[in-house]
């Protein structure tokens, strides 16, 4: 196996983790016995940009949880009924219902299909 894989791997962990970057490059290199230089080279090959991985890959999970919510209606509604019971009470109804829209759009669910469920929601 290519040394710099697991190296690789420990680094996206340590991103993720909101390490810094340049202290974790440095340890994991000592650590795999490789130049700092090169595990940058290949980690930037591997995920673009170190300073914005956190963010993509913060994206491109919520991408993915909407795909699965799109595939499961179930799911996307008691997820966004969820989300709406959670709206700060402290919202104008203006704002309650603006934010309410945008779940729905999030979610892609009709939010008239959920009026009953959400009438019964308290607000806190």
């Amino acid at each position: 196996m290519d040394a710099f894989v697991p190296a690789i791997e420990e680094l996206a962990e340590a991103i993720l983790s909101d390490e810094d970057i340049e202290q974790a490059l440095q340890e994991i290199a000592e650590e795999h016995g490789l130049a700092a230089q090169a595990l940058r080279n290949r980690a930037i090959r591997a995920f673009g940009p170190l300073e914005e991985y956190k963010t993509r890959h913060a994206e491109q999970k919520r991408a993915e949880q909407r795909a699965a919510m799109r595939r499961d209606p179930v799911l996307a509604g008691a997820s966004f009924v969820a989300a709406v019971s959670s709206l700060s009470p402290k919202l104008s109804e203006k704002e309650r219902q603006a934010e309410i829209q945008r779940l729905a759009e999030e979610y892609g669910v009709d939010p008239a299909e959920h009026r009953d469920a959400i009438s019964r929601l308290r607000r806190r």
